[in-house]
Parts: structure tokens; C-alpha cells; sequence
């Protein structure tokens, strides 16, 4: 590619890919902030079964060239063989997506991992190789204190090699880079967040058909994750209270699961509904059709669906669960703690009240400004051009 802008390649672990479409979007939304400034290619590589065909995607898309290398998982059954199978047929799947990247490209001048592992090993041979500095990018939950392990020893190795090699580390909040050093990832560290398209979502109140407070959750309806039980429960509680409010909850989830749940604890159907799968502008509509965007996880890294609701002029109730939950300032909402559902029921019947207390405006500007493509790709160009000075 034969112009003056930097190159930079995307290395990621996570990646929209046919087998996923939603897998690491956000990251797709990084690369094409990014690509408002420099070159960018993608690779990402999927492991496939046997029977299947392995094959390679090459596509632009939003000013940026994606290459997506599918290949056939490891069969062993001996745990010590199919690992090294595993390694090895990702790391030759990468170099087949990095030729193609170069053919297209022409060089690379820094490498951006996304996500750690696993695909920062070839972050690692790339450096090892070609001297090619590279920065990374974290999104990753599983750096948060957990019952059980999420790493292997060999995993947990390799994860704290990479991360002593990049030259920055990027997390997207605050309370992931917390995360990370209590891990015991040691480097220097820059917060630089998620991007929102703000010419999707943007402050569009759509007029609503009755006076009813309408209250939204959006998310993947993972239930360890999301605490829908906890949702449901509170709504039954708040639906003992008054009835002036409908909540919509959607998601590419178990709907018809949590439907059942409602009708179990005899929540009112006049106050709830379920809706399914949406994409980016169904998401950004009916984000706009709603007052209040309810969050009660049980833990995050950023949230993506918290800026996108800000960016429309949202006022947000979430438990303080880490990410943009941690950060949601008094004139942007209410934060009560992790699945304190007696507290969730309580503030929510004070926010139908004083709703008209919010400055939709003002939170859409302020959200807007921080997470917006120009932004976070500014950001991140100032990065890239430091490292390599």
C-alpha cells in the first residue's frame, strides 16, 4: 500500500468471524477508529473441527483489511500432544494470514495485539523475528479474581512474557489495569477505552406511546455473567410497589428461559418483554425508545452497551461491578452494589420519580466525546507515533 500512513497490524485473539459473528466487535470497533489515521490489517485465527474445511477469508471492510485463517483443531487425546498440535497449526495459520497481510499491505511498522493470549505467542515470534515492536490492548474478564483458575501454568507463563515485552499496555478501564497488576503484569500502562460508531448511536429520543418509564437492559442474557435471576427478582418487587414502568430485556441469549422465569414469579406481563438478537442500529433504536439502562452484573471489564446507552443520553443504574460501572458520576446515574437486588428495587423506584432530573444532553456530549471513533483512534495514533519515534 503505497501512501505515507503508518501500518499497523491488528493481532487478535477475539474477531467477528463466521463462526461468531459477535466475538470481539469491539476490537473490530478499535481497528476502525484506528484506520481513520494509519493502515490496518486484522488477522485472526479459528480453530475448526475435522470434518469441516479449512479455508481463508480476505476482505476490506470499513477501511480495513481483515484476514481470518480457519483451521482444524488439534485431535489428540493425550493432553500433553494435542497442546502442542494446538500451538502449532495456530501458529502456521497465523503466518498464512500474515503473508496475505503483507501481499496487501506491504510492511508492518507495529504490531497491536488485542487480547493476550493466545494471540500474543505470535506477537512474540513476530518480535523475536522481525524486530517488530508491538503494543497490546486488553479486554479480558478473566484477569479478575475468580474461584477457579482460568490459566494453566504454561498460560499463565506465557501471558506474563508477553506482557513484559510490549512496549505499553492499553487496557479499557480503569479497573481492568487494576486487575491486571494484581494479576502480577508488570509494564507501563495507558487506559484508552472501547469506541462507540457515534453515527449509529447518537441522542435520537424516539416519542414514546404512553407515559410509562421505560427501563432497558441489553446484554448476552449470560446469567453467571448478567445476573438476570437478579433482574427478575427485583422487577417482581418493584411491580408490588407500582406498575407505571415496562422493561424490555433483550439479547442473543436463552429468551424463552427467562420468560418462563417471569411467568414463575408472576411478574405482570403488561410490565415486561423479551426481545431477541439485534444489530448495531436495532440496538441504537431501541436504546433511544427507552428512558432508563439497567445494568446488574456480576462483574465487567468495560461494557460496551453502558457507553452506547450514554452516547444516546441514557441515564444508567448498574451495580459497581468494574469497567465504566465503577465510573458512572452522580449526574449519570446510580450505582448500588453486586446483586443487592433490595437495593436495585429501591433506587429504581427513585429513578421513575425523578427521571426529569437528568440532562439526556449533557450525557450524550460528555459520552460522546470520550468514546467516539475520533477520539479513541486519536488516541491511539499519538500512541503508535511515540513508540516508534
Amino acid at each position: 500500500m503505497k501512501n505515507n500512513k503508518l501500518n499497523i497490524l491488528f493481532l487478535a485473539s477475539w474477531y467477528p468471524n463466521s463462526k461468531s459473528t459477535l466475538a470481539g466487535n469491539f476490537i473490530q470497533q478499535h481497528a476502525i477508529a484506528v484506520s481513520k489515521h494509519v493502515n490496518v490489517a486484522v488477522i485472526h485465527t479459528v480453530a475448526i473441527k475435522d470434518h469441516e474445511k479449512n479455508h481463508i477469508t480476505k476482505e476490506w471492510n470499513n477501511n480495513v483489511f481483515e484476514v481470518i485463517v480457519y483451521y482444524n483443531k488439534a485431535n489428540s487425546a493425550i493432553p500433553i500432544l494435542s497442546n502442542y498440535q494446538k500451538t502449532k497449526n495456530r501458529k502456521v495459520a497465523h503466518i498464512k494470514g500474515y503473508e496475505i497481510a503483507l501481499q496487501e499491505i506491504g510492511s508492518f511498522n507495529l504490531v497491536h495485539l488485542n487480547v493476550i493470549y493466545p494471540a500474543g505467542l505470535f506477537a512474540l515470534y513476530l518480535n523475536k523475528k522481525y524486530n517488530l515492536p508491538y503494543i497490546l490492548t486488553e479486554h479480558w474478564t478473566a484477569f479478575q479474581k475468580q474461584k477457579k483458575e482460568p490459566f494453566s501454568f504454561i498460560e499463565k507463563y506465557f501471558i506474563k512474557k508477553i506482557s513484559r515485552q510490549a512496549k505499553i499496555i492499553c487496557p479499557v478501564s480503569n479497573h481492568l489495569k487494576e486487575t491486571m497488576q494484581q494479576f502480577g503484569i508488570k509494564n507501563k500502562f495507558q487506559v484508552i477505552p472501547n469506541a462507540v460508531n457515534t453515527g449509529v448511536f447518537n441522542y435520537n429520543p424516539i416519542k414514546k406511546v404512553n407515559k410509562k418509564c421505560r427501563i432497558l437492559h441489553i446484554s448476552n442474557l449470560k446469567n453467571e455473567h448478567k445476573n438476570i435471576t437478579g433482574i427478575l427478582n427485583t422487577i417482581k418487587k418493584l411491580s408490588e410497589k407500582r406498575s407505571d414502568f415496562i422493561i424490555t430485556i433483550a439479547g442473543d441469549g436463552n429468551i424463552e428461559k427467562y420468560k418462563k422465569m417471569a411467568i414463575s414469579l408472576g411478574i405482570p406481563d403488561e410490565i415486561i418483554q423479551f426481545e431477541g438478537r439485534k444489530t448495531l442500529e436495532e440496538i441504537a433504536e431501541t436504546i433511544n425508545k427507552n428512558d432508563l439502562f439497567l445494568l446488574f452484573s456480576n462483574y465487567e471489564t468495560f461494557s460496551v452497551v453502558i457507553a452506547e446507552a450514554q452516547v444516546c443520553g441514557l441515564p444508567i443504574i448498574s451495580s459497581k461491578c468494574g469497567g465504566l460501572t465503577n465510573e458512572i458520576a452522580l449526574e449519570d446515574g446510580v450505582q448500588v452494589p453486586i446483586n443487592d437486588e433490595r437495593e436495585l428495587c429501591n433506587q429504581l423506584n427513585y429513578l421513575i420519580d425523578t427521571l426529569g432530573k437528568y440532562d439526556n444532553i449533557k450525557i450524550a456530549k460528555k459520552a460522546a466525546k470520550k468514546y467516539s471513533y475520533e477520539s479513541v483512534g486519536q488516541q491511539f495514533f499519538e500512541l503508535y507515533n511515540t513508540i516508534l519515534k
